[in-house]
């Protein structure tokens, strides 16, 4: 397993108190659906947080596999953990809900039970959020894959800077060309967020749905471009199809809000438009996938028939199911990395110096292609890592799964 990385202590921001003995900073919320042992390594990356400050609350939703047994197993050593669970299987949203219930923090970060975070995520959120006044702050996403597809960065290759999300933005997302921003992970103000709750009637996009009725709300949020949030694509994640009901839950959802929030601003409400059109067209799609795989022949052809462009879809939703069945991805055996700054004896791997949370510019262009180079060394095995210096820790942070091991 990988190995502890060291405590700091946190120069707090202005716009922060250091938080006392009993009161966590950051309540951390996690749901738990048959994630097996793969929350062993999230929880392990939550408590190994250079922030020690926080409660890890794990909502499991009626889980038939031995990862609550998991979870107990922890909490044995560690009593920042808690375990609560719902009598039947509910949703993400009922799940998250009930942490949320039991919430003591002053932030509520989400973690997902089968992903990891770098160890000074939570640290390094913070200090940002409180540089930048934001009542939500996210980072980017390291996309890694378990069958050897190369990993990738959430919002591409052009974001080297922070930026502000307006409920403009937040609604295009997705929409219009730019990243799905409804995927990140943010920590989210316990003020702002009150009383607020998930939409229990959403199985699929309750995480947009929370952020963008903050931002409607007023919330200031933020996006650093650093990828401190290891998000993990399986075979289950990749082959996930959207059901009716969930794309209708979804187009319902939108409609309900935007009628509640009264006239809108032009800008606004032509993103709403535009999305509100995708999630409509998203919606038949996955009508006619049901009907075809139902045999409704008539049915099917009806609905081709009225819009002839779902064709094409299918043909390009086939295509690539098929090149993922027949190409498989060659993989080497991870390698050992000996990590640290430039000029370092002894070290293989070259990586950029260590800048303190305090110095760290948020507007200056980032090195995100270097942790994403790192990030695709990954291959059969866990790459086992070297850290000759705080540059080379820092670094292999952003290795999913990594086994870090000392310097002879």
């Amino acid at each position: 397993m990988p190995a502890s990385f060291p405590l700091r202590t946190l120069a707090w921001p202005d716009a922060m108190t250091a938080p006392n003995a009993e009161t966590p900073l950051i309540s951390v919320v996690m749901a738990n659906f048959e994630a097996g042992d793969k929350i062993v390594l999230a929880l392990q990356s939550v408590l190994r947080q250079t922030m020690g400050n926080l409660e890890v609350i794990v909502s499991d939703d009626c889980s038939g596999d031995d990862s609550v047994d998991l979870v107990r197993g922890l909490m044995t050593g560690d009593d920042r953990i808690r375990l609560v669970a719902g009598d039947r299987n509910a949703g993400p949203a009922a799940c998250r809900n009930r942490a949320l219930d039991a919430a003591r923090g002053r932030w509520i970060a989400i973690v997902d039970s089968d992903d990891i975070i770098h160890p000074e995520r939570f640290e390094r959120l913070l200090a940002a959020a409180g540089r930048q006044h934001a009542d939500i702050i996210a980072d980017d996403l390291l996309l890694f894959f378990e069958d050897g597809t190369p990993p990738r960065l959430m919002l591409g290759d052009d974001a080297e800077a922070s930026f502000s999300v307006t409920p403009e933005r937040w609604v295009l997302a997705g929409q219009d060309g730019s990243p799905a921003l409804g995927y990140l992970k943010p920590l989210i103000s316990a003020n702002r967020l009150a009383a607020l709750r998930y939409d229990e009637e959403l199985r699929i996009g309750e995480d947009y749905d929370l952020i963008l009725r903050l931002l409607l709300d007023g919330a200031h949020m933020v996006v650093v471009p650093e990828p401190y949030y290891l998000y993990r694509r399986h075979s289950g994640s990749i082959s996930h199809r959207l059901s009716v009901s969930d794309m209708q839950a979804m187009v319902d959802r939108q409609e309900a809000l935007v009628a509640a929030q009264g006239p809108l601003a032009p800008a606004l409400a032509a993103a709403f438009a535009r999305r509100l059109g995708n999630l409509r067209q998203g919606l038949a799609y996955e009508t006619l996938v049901a009907s075809i795989k139902q045999r409704r022949i008539p049915a099917t052809l009806s609905l081709l028939a009225t819009d002839p462009g779902q064709l094409r879809r299918l043909w390009t939703s086939f295509s690539e199911g098929r090149q993922r069945r027949q190409a498989p991805v060659v993989q080497q055996v991870s390698p050992l990395l000996v990590l640290g700054a430039q000029g370092t004896p002894g070290a293989a791997q070259a990586v950029p110096a260590y800048i303190p949370v305090a110095q760290t510019d948020w507007s200056a262009p980032r090195t995100r292609h270097v942790w994403l180079d790192l990030a695709g060394r990954r291959g059969i095995g866990a790459v086992r890592c070297v850290p000759l210096d705080q540059a080379g820790h820092y670094a292999a942070g952003f290795i999913p799964e990594a086994e870090i091991a000392s310097a002879p």
